[in-house]
């Protein structure tokens, strides 16, 4: 179950509530006025520096942070709305999971000592911190426990050694959340989260080249004997487990989130190209097939964004189950490539070239049915209930 909270009073338009929504238009500026215009750039080199200080000057990094340490202290559903609004913007589909991993966050906030958020919170909300949460390996994708990377007591230190890949921000991040065993008997019930800097000795990165999302600096990371001091282990030793379970089904919502925002944008930068669109001496809307596409999408897109809205209700109310974010994970992300796959084939060759947005949207939908849990691991969760 997520956090529980009041649902916002007299909001009817937006189950996000008043306060998210003007948050939403923040993002959403930040996107438009600094993301959108450098996008080939991002595209060719990755994220740079100065777009996360960009972020920082908007305020929408660290948006849990409590007030007491210079945050907005907002919901836990901040990062839903920055992910509905990355997949909206047709830059998000260049920049990868990017604001995303703001998710990091939460694991401070919750689990961080006093010393460790002093050290780290000022930089997040500035954007001089970049995160990345270490989990993913060649040999464990959605079977978390089976990671092989390990941290051995050596006095006051940790050693790490293994390596991560897939990792979102992985080849730039000033903080890399490491998930490490250390109890390799234990399997699941032995994992930590270890803070490592980034320019910690015995850290190496490799950027790694992707399908989609070209800007978004998913990396490789490697800990060649990496020595840390005990204090920077978050929470308690060997139990990473119990820590991920509240935001596992955050992380899904965040997605699919992503997933309806995108669905939604590329529809309507669909409808406007059938509108503009002239063939056989008609525009391409006037044609009733295009016309019956165009409302199946419509209609399917309707229908999700109703679906997302009850189930933000259910986390206003703290009653969200895994069984509720795992369907959402698997008829959103589907819902949005769908959507893409029609959008394309409307589009037609342009559609195909990838000075179109479309086309990198297009792209960029195929992994959502991958991340944070595939789909058929989501159908293994459910299907297990039944037994």
């Amino acid at each position: 179950m997520l956090q529980t909270a009041s649902l916002p009073a007299g909001d009817v338009e937006s189950p996000y509530g008043e306060e998210l929504e003007m948050y939403r238009e923040t993002v959403r500026a930040f996107f438009r006025r600094e993301v959108e215009p450098r996008v080939r750039e991002f595209e060719e080199h990755g994220s740079d520096r100065a777009i996360w200080r960009k972020a920082g000057e908007y305020g929408i990094l660290g948006a849990t942070i409590p007030e007491e340490y210079g945050g907005a202290g907002a919901h836990r559903m901040a990062i839903m709305v920055a992910a509905e609004e990355l997949g909206y913007a047709p830059s998000g589909a260049t920049m990868g999971s990017f604001i995303g991993t703001d998710i990091c966050t939460n694991f401070l906030v919750d689990h961080g000592t006093e010393e460790q958020k002093k050290a780290w919170f000022p930089g997040i909300l500035t954007g001089d911190v970049i995160q990345a949460m270490a989990l993913t390996e060649p040999e464990s994708g959605s079977d978390a426990t089976s990671i092989r990377t390990t941290a051995v007591r050596d006095g006051d230190d940790y050693v790490i050694n293994g390596s991560k890949c897939f990792i979102s921000n992985g080849s730039k991040a000033d903080l890399i959340y490491a998930i490490v065993k250390t109890d390799p008997a234990a399997k699941g019930r032995g994992m930590s989260v270890i803070l490592v800097p980034g320019d910690t000795p015995g850290v190496t990165r490799r950027r790694m080249i992707t399908q989609g999302y070209k800007g978004g600096d998913t990396g490789e990371i490697f800990f060649d004997n990496v020595r840390v001091p005990v204090s920077n282990l978050l929470g308690e030793e060997n139990k990473a487990m119990a820590m991920f379970i509240p935001t596992i089904g955050l992380d899904r919502m965040q997605i699919v989130a992503r997933s309806v925002g995108a669905a939604q944008a590329a529809f309507e930068l669909t409808v406007e190209h059938c509108r503009n669109r002239k063939i056989f001496g008609q525009r391409l809307v006037d044609f009733q097939n295009t016309q019956f596409m165009l409302a199946q999408m419509e209609t399917e897109i309707s229908v999700g964004r109703a679906y997302l809205d009850n189930l933000i209700r259910k986390m206003w109310a703290g009653t969200l189950t895994d069984a509720d974010s795992s369907m959402a994970k698997i008829w959103l992300c589907e819902l949005e490539f769908r959507t893409l796959d029609s959008c394309v084939q409307l589009w037609g060759g342009n559609g195909w070239m990838d000075e179109n947005p479309i086309s990198r949207m297009f792209t960029a939908a195929r992994v959502q049915r991958i991340f944070a849990g595939a789909t058929e691991l989501m159908k293994s969760l459910l299907g297990r209930r039944y037994l």
